[in-house]
């Protein structure tokens, strides 16, 4: 069986953070989708389908959240993996939004690379396997 290319939009307002986990996620098999800006990769997630999305909650346009919540109630990524990025998770009370939004991880900032594409890789497993 071949091994399917898992597309991952990222959104990072921060061009070295950006930098950074496109070069780590890349190296991880990834294709990445990088975006500047929420109202940017929310008009992505409208236009096409994602195994994965990656975003950092403080970003120009649209927060991290806001995205989510746009996303989670109609097109193709209503039901895709979200994993948000945040240095104010306690401000945010993420522990409900991420049960309401399903969020499926959070990720505290500053964050290890390498801890983000294992746990990424533990849900992506399934679409890069087949």
């Amino acid at each position: 069986m071949g091994w399917a290319v898992c597309k991952i939009l990222v959104a990072e307002d921060s061009f070295a953070l950006a930098n950074l986990l496109t070069f780590v996620l890349s190296n991880a098999g990834y294709t990445v989708d990088l975006h500047r800006t929420g109202a940017s990769a929310y008009e992505a997630c409208c236009r096409r389908k994602y195994d994965l999305i990656l975003l950092d909650q403080q970003m120009p346009k649209m927060t991290g959240l806001e995205v989510i919540e746009a996303i989670r109630t109609a097109g193709p990524n209503s039901h895709t993996p979200v994993f948000l990025c945040t240095a104010k998770s306690h401000e945010l009370g993420i522990e409900a939004v991420q049960e309401r939004l399903a969020i499926s991880a959070v990720f505290q900032k500053p964050f290890s690379p390498k801890d983000l594409v294992r746990h990424l890789k533990t849900v992506s497993q399934p679409a890069m396997t087949e």
